[in-house]
């Protein structure tokens, strides 16, 4: 394939970790890799979107923090990333590919114009928090190509809009999340989780899970990850990392990892864990359920559950062959079917079939 110019479209500057930030950035990594020339351009503005600020201080703001390259993501160093005013003409460059992500850009993309070209939109979640869902629902209907991260977005685009939707699965960067301890020299009784001060990720329910299984396992050793500072109600007996240097090590000195999550697009730390080597209990959930098999690769639950998480967990440390097994299949799941190649040869031959109509 010849060399594309591609514009990879984002709805503000990311200045702390974000799932669907860093599924964008990969994207551009590795598009880049190939020989494409790639453009992030992150948005000051946002269709439905009020600014609490003026844009002049906004655009202050985000250059005495260098925001216009996230300082947390390793970008590749010749893709250019911009911040710009907002998604039009004027501030799109001409290009061959243009590839947004979050529903309010779906409607600025839609204005484009042929020559910035092909319109893809990357569906990354129901993302119907602020309300709008009406509005969210509509924007699946726009004219340009949708395309879902997972099974479960997929059959909603496609429901609401009536049109076929491409499916574009995730992917786990293998070079940086892999098995380096076996299962069998990991201590037994440890779980590791995800934290996080948003209701949806179900932190609280985690909480109380482990809350639990301490009561049972005293000699537990209980870790949670996150971007935020250390919680102050959480007990001593927990460690806590704040955005770890080093998650994959941090997943590998763990026989378990438990995500307590109420909703997710395709939810990327258990997908990592399992890379890693970890035995997973998720909650039952469309954002799980792409790689979460239950009794193949991991044991899932009803979400809002505290006592149903504990009860799994507790039976991956009291069955050892059992947390082995689950271990095992999940590991070479992810290891050979969410690899970032198929990611991106699915995504070009989306753009070239989309091309071609």
């Amino acid at each position: 394939m010849q060399s594309l110019r591609i514009n990879i479209i984002l709805p503000f500057p990311v200045t702390k970790p974000v799932g669907g930030a860093k599924v964008m950035y990969e994207f551009a990594n590795r598009l880049q890799e190939r020989g494409h020339r790639v453009t992030v351009l992150h948005s000051l503005k946002r269709p439905f979107k009020e600014m609490r600020s003026p844009l002049w201080f906004k655009k202050f703001l985000f250059w005495i923090r260098r925001a216009h390259r996230p300082g947390w993501f390793a970008l590749h160093v010749d893709c250019r990333s911009l911040i710009v005013e907002e998604i039009s003409d004027a501030f799109v460059p001409d290009g061959d590919l243009v590839l947004s992500t979050w529903w309010q850009m779906s409607y600025a993309v839609a204005t484009l114009s042929p020559q910035k070209g092909v319109r893809i939109n990357l569906v990354q979640d129901f993302e119907n928090w602020s309300g709008q869902v009406q509005l969210v629902k509509d924007s699946y209907r726009l004219p340009i190509h949708h395309a879902a991260i997972s099974g479960w977005l997929q059959q909603l685009v496609q429901t609401e809009s009536g049109r076929p939707v491409q499916l574009l699965p995730l992917a786990i960067d293998t070079s940086r999340f892999n098995l380096q301890k076996d299962s069998s020299d990991r201590i037994p009784y440890s779980v590791i989780a995800l934290y996080s001060e948003e209701k949806r990720k179900g932190s609280l329910y985690a909480l109380r899970a482990l809350v639990q299984l301490k009561e049972k396992y005293p000699s537990m050793q209980a870790t949670l990850f996150g971007v935020y500072p250390r919680p102050t109600h959480l007990p001593e007996w927990i460690s806590y990392h704040q955005r770890p240097a080093d998650l994959s090590a941090l997943y590998n000195a763990h026989s378990v990892f438990m995500s307590a999550s109420l909703g997710e697009g395709w939810a990327l730390p258990p997908a990592e864990a399992m890379a890693c080597g970890c035995a997973v209990v998720c909650t039952d959930i469309g954002g799980h359920a792409d790689y979460a098999t239950h009794e193949q690769t991991a044991l899932l639950v009803p979400s809002e559950n505290a006592e149903a998480l504990a009860l799994a967990v507790s039976r991956l440390f009291d069955q050892e062959t059992l947390r082995f097994q689950l271990a095992a299949r999940a590991h070479h799941l992810i290891t050979t079917h969410y690899h970032w190649d198929r990611s991106v040869d699915e995504l070009l031959k989306y753009f070239t079939a989309c091309q071609n109509k």
